[in-house]
């Protein structure tokens, strides 16, 4: 999934997010307070949280200009199987919740050959309603706390050139853009740039 933050461990810049991963744990979850007073509730995925999630991610893909998914293709039952299978320390597939809806999800994948361990790529989608609150911030955040626990050091993802606000946030976090793939979608039948970005977490 297309896009959709360096941070010293247990900060944050718009959310306040309980410290970071202690040794003896991969990821635990978390609440952060948002800027605009509502609580959210960050934890794994699970497979009852199958057909939410793939409602939250077809509805942002529906905007059609966000994410690169249009619609996910899995049935609730494989999600569910998906989210059973996951491997703690090959990725991780992460939701926010606030008064009990999904209202934003992100999954971050581990390279799998010994060439790429060291690299994983990002994805993040939040609902409208849950944006500019900071918890993009703090998802993003959770994520790169996972990365340096497991020993990556490269976090890659994509984001649309015309996605300013993602793209903000993504520069003030100390990502740097790597590539650009001129033209590489149409969104509203208009072409748009794909950036490239990373962050080294040395």
């Amino acid at each position: 999934m297309t896009a959709a933050e360096h941070l010293p461990r247990g900060g944050s810049i718009e959310g306040t997010i309980s410290a970071g991963f202690p040794p003896e744990e991969v990821f635990r979850p978390r609440e952060v307070a948002l800027k605009d007073g509502r609580t959210a509730v960050i934890r794994r995925a699970k497979p009852q949280d199958a057909e939410a999630v793939i409602a939250h991610v077809n509805a942002i893909g529906a905007e059609g200009i966000h994410i690169m998914t249009e619609r996910l293709d899995l049935s609730p039952k494989e999600e569910r199987a998906v989210f059973r299978k996951a491997d703690a320390k090959s990725g991780l597939y992460i939701v926010a919740v606030i008064a009990g809806e999904i209202v934003a999800t992100a999954d971050i994948t581990r390279g799998r050959h010994s060439k790429n361990r060291h690299t994983a790529e990002l994805g993040i989608a939040l609902r409208k309603d849950a944006r500019g609150a900071g918890l993009g911030t703090a998802m993003m955040q959770t994520m790169i706390e996972w990365a340096r626990s497991i020993g990556v050091q490269k976090i890659l993802l994509g984001v649309f050139a015309s996605n300013k606000p993602a793209l903000a946030l993504y520069r003030r976090l100390g990502f740097i853009q790597e590539g650009r793939l001129r033209g590489q979608v149409k969104l509203r039948g208009k072409p748009v740039d794909e950036l490239l970005m990373a962050l080294w977490l040395r």
